[in-house]
C-alpha cells in the first residue's frame, strides 16, 4: 500500500537545499512544510512562502493551544513550524518536505515517527568552503560559523536513512535521487505512517 511521505531534509550553508527543493516542487508538486515567525519580514519575503509571520504575542497565543511541532527562540525572535503544515498534506495523502538543520533533524527524529531523513551534502568540505566564500555575503565571523556547522553536519551524516550528494551544477541529478527516494519509500512495508509525536 502506498504510503505518504514525509522527508526530512537538511545538509550544510551553501549545499543548495533551496535551490534542490525548489526544482523537487517543480516536478512532483510535494508539499514544503512552511516555517512561522515572531520577526517581522524582510524586504523581498512574502508571507505563506518563506515564512508565515505572526505578532510576537500572536506566535505564542498559538503556542500555548498547541498548534506548533516545535518552536524555539532563535536571535530572539520565536521560529517554529506548526503542525498543520504536516498533518494537512498527509490527510490528502500529499508528500510532504522538511528544510532543516542538523539541529533541526534531531529534533524531529524524537518527533516524527515515520519519516525519512536525507542529508544533502557536497563530495568534500572545500568545495562547501569554496560555495559559502563565492556567495560573497559571509562575514569572516559568518563564515567561521558557517563552516563549524558543515563540520557538525558532515558528522551526522549516518544518522540518515539516505545520503545524496549535490554536485555543482548537477541539480537535476540530486532531484532525481529525491524523486527515487520517495517513490521508494512510499511502498515501504517496513515505514509507519508519519505522524507526529507529543513529545518535548
Amino acid at each position: 500500500m502506498s504510503k505518504p511521505v514525509v522527508l526530512v531534509l537538511h545538509g550544510p550553508s551553501g549545499v543548495g537545499k533551496d535551490t534542490v527543493i525548489d526544482r523537487l516542487r517543480q516536478r512532483t508538486g510535494i508539499h514544503r512544510a512552511t516555517s512561522s515567525t515572531s520577526r517581522p519580514p524582510r524586504p523581498g519575503e512574502i508571507d505563506g512562502k518563506h515564512y508565515h509571520f505572526y505578532s510576537r504575542e500572536e506566535f505564542e497565543r498559538k503556542r500555548a493551544a498547541g498548534e506548533f511541532a516545535e518552536s524555539a527562540i532563535v536571535y530572539g525572535d520565536w521560529k517554529g513550524l506548526e503542525r498543520r503544515e504536516i498533518e494537512e498534506p498527509l490527510r490528502k495523502g500529499q508528500d510532504v518536505i522538511i528544510r532543516t538543520d542538523v539541529q533541526g533533524a534531531r529534533t524531529w527524529r524524537r518527533k516524527l515517527e515515520g519519516a525519512v531523513f536525507v542529508a544533502l551534502v557536497a563530495r568534500d568540505r572545500e568545495t562547501l568552503k569554496a560555495r559559502l566564500i563565492g556567495r560573497g555575503s559571509e562575514d569572516p565571523e559568518s563564515l567561521a560559523r558557517r563552516l563549524a556547522e558543515v563540520d557538525a553536519e558532515l558528522a551526522d551524516v549516518e544518522n540518515n536513512h539516505y545520503v545524496v550528494y549535490n554536485e555543482e551544477g548537477q541539480v537535476d541529478a540530486a532531484v532525481e535521487d529525491l524523486i527515487r527516494i520517495i517513490e521508494k519509500e512510499r511502498c515501504n512495508p517496513e515505514r509507519p505512517m508519519p505522524r507526529l509525536l507529543d513529545v518535548e
